[in-house]
């Protein structure tokens, strides 16, 4: 069997990745992607890169027999996923990281590497399947819909495909974990990665944005739908469409409001009823699709959020009901079935019920 590139991360899910291909004859060799740095005490509370990471994929790798190497990655991840975050949060939007992270810098990174070292195949610890239809690949929810990631890998095209493996696409998580203690891995009940986890060491995301750009972190007011001041918001680093915790309210507000627009330059918050933000349509940012744009399809607008029958003419997506409250910056992710079939970032959004 051939050799192919495993990405450690540190935890179990990657671990048993590796473990699992070796099992089936694969010559694997681990890589760690150094993506930022993290406090000790962050190690516990699920921040997958660090020392301790770094430390835990190497523990992996020994206990495997395999090779083993670290890439540092953190001046692009700087760059591409934590810069990229603080600045669309100054826009007033609400970005995903994890996409930006796994199409800018991991999945490119890794494929890279491998051509480097003349290995054809590269595989990941990804809750996600792929499939072949005619002459394309695509990829596919996981077994596993309570972990299932196809949200933030939606962009891999069918030539990506082609060369990554996730073993984990079948399982469930208690699964991976039952593998883990059978084999002995030293990451086998190690706590999972959790999202946005290079924003822990700064206590969330919105510190982190206010501490790049200070004016995202002044507070302002909150208007209804008439103009009237009903409230103050701790500043634009913490607020998002659709929100109403952590707000302040005046106690005469007679209805329930939400955040239903962002203005940066004045750093206003507006507010409405809920009926008012639902999402009628969106319009997509840098749409990628695998195959023809598909006229009817499921859209998914929040990681392993709920799906929503939609229709879409390529950078248009109209919702047949109204949907939940979308923020500009988010991703739109349509599917047939289990397939993804594309998808791209809000752009703008037309909203009521």
């Amino acid at each position: 069997m051939a050799r192919i590139l495993v990405a450690l991360s540190g935890g179990v899910d990657s671990a048993v990745a590796a473990l699992t291909l070796q099992s089936l004859g694969w010559e694997p060799i681990g890589i760690h992607l150094r993506l930022f740095d993290s406090d000790p005490e962050s190690i516990a509370e699920g921040v997958c890169c660090g020392d301790q990471a770094a430390f835990d994929a190497r523990l992996v790798a020994n206990w495997l027999g395999i090779p083993f190497y670290v890439r540092d990655l953190r001046e692009e991840f700087s760059r591409e996923v934590a810069g990229m975050t603080v600045e669309s949060y100054a826009r007033a939007e609400t970005p995903n990281p994890c996409i930006a992270c796994n199409h800018r810098v991991r999945i490119p990174a890794l494929l890279r590497l491998a051509d480097s070292l003349g290995i054809p195949a590269v595989a990941t610890g990804h809750y996600v399947r792929k499939v072949r239809v005619g002459d394309r690949w695509y990829l596919a929810e996981s077994r596993d819909g309570r972990r299932d990631q196809s949200y933030a890998l939606y962009r891999l095209t069918s030539e990506d495909l082609e060369r990554l493996e996730f073993p984990l696409g079948e399982l469930d998580k208690e699964t991976v974990r039952q593998r883990a203690r059978a084999a002995g891995l030293p990451v086998a009940d190690k706590a999972a990665s959790v999202d946005l986890c290079f924003a822990k060491t700064a206590g969330g995301v919105g510190n982190l944005v206010a501490a790049a750009r200070p004016e995202t972190g002044k507070p302002g007011p909150l208007l209804d739908e008439h103009g009237r001041v009903v409230g103050r918001h701790p500043g634009i680093a913490y607020v998002t469409i659709g929100q109403r915790s952590g707000l302040q309210w005046d106690k005469t507000v007679p209805e329930r409001r939400y955040v239903a627009s962002i203005d940066p330059a004045t750093r206003t918050v507006a507010v409405a009823p809920r009926a008012r933000l639902l999402t009628r349509s969106v319009t997509l940012r840098d749409p990628i699709w695998h195959g023809e744009p598909p006229k009817r399809a499921q859209a998914r607008i929040r990681y392993q959020g709920p799906r929503f029958e939609v229709t879409c003419d390529g950078e248009r997506v109209e919702f047949l009901d109204p949907g939940p409250p979308l923020a500009p910056g988010q991703a739109v992710v349509l599917y047939d079935g289990p397939r993804v079939l594309g998808g791209g970032t809000a752009a703008s959004v037309e909203r009521g019920a």
